[in-house]
């Protein structure tokens, strides 16, 4: 490209989305100990959600990625929704069934089967879903009604931070289109560690490598965001990609650099049994006592390797008549690159600097 800042001048684009917003912050309550930045937000306002909308809140989170999917239905160019949160969620009040359910399963599965599993069509890989895919598909208008109330009933709990939050989320576009303005392609380099800017073309490495020239873009969206880091969140719509933007506030500085679900996925592999139950598990579904004559290890101790593989979210249960079965969850084993990257991203915490041996403190 012969001018990359005249290009990007033209193309680049920053701006603050209150519903892009809201749906991350549910994502970091869903995933307190993974944003370190925001975790004494996350343990305050858990204590104070009451304990429906927490039970809620959890079984939205299996239901939607964490809330990821469901902020891709927040197009980029729709100025519209810039206005306010329920903009947003008066976009979801209009999806018909088909809609809700590809906002809320993410783009796995191909429109087709899916509108197969909506008329009632059940196959193999319709069994293989987790049981909130199977109950969403079966009452997908029910499950748009409780996941709207829901979010209207969490409103008020984010209206709180998002009176603190906004200004610095304003100004933080007010002064990234005056870089943009002024050096396009430094401000874009210093978005995120993993957004590696080229003379022709952007990578984001992520669990894969995606790679966009510039040729055949159309609109580089930037969202400005207070929770996403440490995520490298991008959403691709075409010739439209958005990326989110972090933006620091004080008061919410990160406390460790060590998230505590980052430690506990890797506890997942530190014992090889407990890493064969893993592989089983992907493969196909077992219960305890199965697994237990297939790894030749008593029941108990399955049971304790099965917690900790549900905790660290690689397992999926369900009960079927007496037995409960186990599933692995593929998906979350491909998270596991990116879950690295996250954690190198991550701002070591600086050491105190210590006095001088030789200076003495009264």
């Amino acid at each position: 490209m012969q001018d990359l800042p005249l290009w990007l001048r033209k193309h680049l684009s920053i701006a603050y989305v209150p519903g892009f917003e809201f749906f991350l912050s549910l994502h970091v309550l869903a995933r307190p100990d993974h944003h370190t930045s925001r975790l004494g937000w996350a343990q305050e306002t858990l204590q104070a959600l009451p304990a429906s909308l927490v039970k809620q809140l959890h079984q939205f989170s299996s239901m939607s990625n964490q809330f990821l999917d469901a902020m891709d239905f927040l197009v980029p160019w729709e100025e519209g929704y810039e206005h306010s949160v329920e903009a947003s969620l008066e976009r979801v009040q209009a999806l018909d069934a088909a809609q809700f359910v590809q906002l809320m399963m993410g783009p796995v599965y191909h429109p087709r089967q899916m509108q197969k599993w909506l008329q009632g069509y059940t196959d193999d890989a319709f069994e293989q879903l987790k049981p909130e895919h199977r109950d969403l598909l079966r009452h997908p208008l029910s499950a748009k009604r409780s996941f709207l109330e829901f979010c209207y009933a969490y409103l008020p709990f984010f209206r709180a931070e998002e009176r603190r939050i906004e200004p610095w989320l304003v100004r933080a576009v007010h002064e990234g289109q005056e870089q943009i303005a002024t050096d396009p392609v430094g401000f874009l380099s210093q978005v995120h560690p993993r957004l590696k800017v080229h003379e022709k073309f952007l990578q984001f490495h992520k669990a894969q490598t995606y790679t966009f020239a510039y040729s055949e873009l159309a609109r580089i969206h930037l969202r400005v965001s207070t929770f996403v880091s440490p995520h490298l969140l991008l959403g691709i719509y075409g010739e439209h990609i958005s990326v989110g933007y972090c933006v620091d506030v004080p008061g919410s500085t990160a406390t460790s650099a060590i998230p505590a679900d980052f430690t506990l996925k890797m506890k997942v592999f530190s014992d090889p049994t407990r890493t064969a139950i893993l592989k089983s598990l992907l493969a196909h579904p077992y219960c305890t006592q199965q697994l237990a004559d297939l790894h030749g290890v008593s029941e108990p101790a399955i049971n304790k390797h099965l917690k900790l593989l549900v905790d660290a979210g690689f397992v999926w249960s369900e009960r079927r008549g007496r037995y409960v079965f186990y599933r692995g969850i593929t998906s979350r084993l491909e998270q596991l690159a990116v879950d690295l990257h996250e954690f190198i991203d991550m701002p070591t915490p600086a050491l105190p600097i210590s006095p001088p041996q030789n200076e003495r403190r009264n």
